[in-house]
């Protein structure tokens, strides 16, 4: 080999090593707009397939060793709610986007807390879901739901005791259900819907304490008794080992930032200044579909939280970290 090629060798070994030397020095320390962009949690959907349980079958959720059935005190209310007019006679808040879920998670057993009268359960035994679901009212499952409680499908029982095994579901979905347990519950209630999933948590949870115009009484009026922000939800799922899901709720959560300050009506102060915060919550004409897509139940109006824009429903989606 020539001399003059040594030497050009030489030089490229070393601009190698220099180069790469300078590599790891610069790499151990992000630069300012990597910075910026590095995700606030480790976790992504490229993992979720890790945690999910059997994805065929029928199996039964297993049962907690020494779980005994409870109630609690406003089982009452919501067996009257439920059987006397004052929820339609099988309506299904969550049917309207458990399609959506269907389509952008991937799950096989489900959990529904908080079923009412269980159509979402058989709604995703529909489209071959290992559903199951819990519900506070009895009353409603002997009533509407009846093959269903007889098979074992749907259960009574409470949300902070639920009688499932840890790491039971691929996820644990609720319908605009935990704004009304009362505050005292909110951690046991978190934290067993955590326990019982093995990933997912994909909730919707009403933020605002408009009512219809037939509330008459106190009991019906304000059955929204959890009136809290997001930040304040989110804050408590990490607490207790959930961490937001962020392309899950950019993928579910509408926004609308076209209404003007004149078309807000019957705004209000909902929430508790030393829990979280107070937030405003108005009332805009905007056209959606409540319930299943075949019973047209169009409402001409809907609410928003006017600090982020965001529209009812409003949807809560976590993941379990191990």
């Amino acid at each position: 080999m020539a001399v003059g090629g040594r030497g050009t060798l030489v030089h490229g070994v070393f601009g190698f090593i220099l180069g790469a030397l300078f590599a790891t020095l610069l790499g151990g320390k992000p630069t300012q707009l990597e910075s910026k962009i590095q995700p606030v949690y480790p976790t992504t959907h490229l993992e979720d397939e890790l945690f999910l349980g059997v994805q065929s079958g029928e199996i039964p959720p297993k049962r907690r060793p020494g779980y005994v059935y409870k109630s609690n005190s406003y089982q009452e209310l919501y067996d009257k709610t439920w059987t006397q007019g004052g929820y339609p006679s099988q309506s299904c808040w969550g049917c309207r986007f458990a399609v959506d879920v269907i389509e952008k998670m991937k799950f096989h057993t489900l959990l529904d807390a908080g079923t009412g009268n269980g159509a979402l359960v058989r709604l995703m035994r529909e489209h071959g879901k290992n559903a199951w679901g819990i519900e506070l009212s009895r009353a409603v499952l002997e009533k509407e739901c009846p093959d269903m409680l007889a098979k074992g499908y749907v259960e009574p029982g409470i949300l902070t005791n639920l009688p499932y095994e840890d790491n039971s579901f691929d996820v644990v979905f609720s319908a605009d259900v935990l704004e009304h347990i009362h505050p005292e519950e909110a951690d046991t209630v978190i934290k067993e819907l955590i326990r019982v999933s093995r990933r997912n948590i994909f909730m919707s949870i009403s933020l605002k304490g408009h009512t219809k115009e037939t509330g008459a009484n106190d009991a019906e009026a304000h059955r929204h008794t959890m009136l809290r922000p997001r930040t304040w939800w989110d804050g408590k799922f990490i607490e207790h080992g959930a961490v937001p899901n962020k392309e899950m709720l950019w993928a579910m959560q509408e926004r609308d930032t076209s209404f003007s300050r004149e078309q807000l009506r019957d705004c209000r102060w909902e929430g508790k200044q030393d829990e979280g915060g107070l937030y405003e919550v108005c009332i805009v004409d905007n056209k959606w579909l409540v319930g299943r897509r075949e019973q047209e139940n169009l409402r001409r109006e809907r609410c928003i939280t006017t600090a982020n824009n965001e529209l009812e429903p409003w949807f809560f989606t976590y993941r379990k970290l191990r």
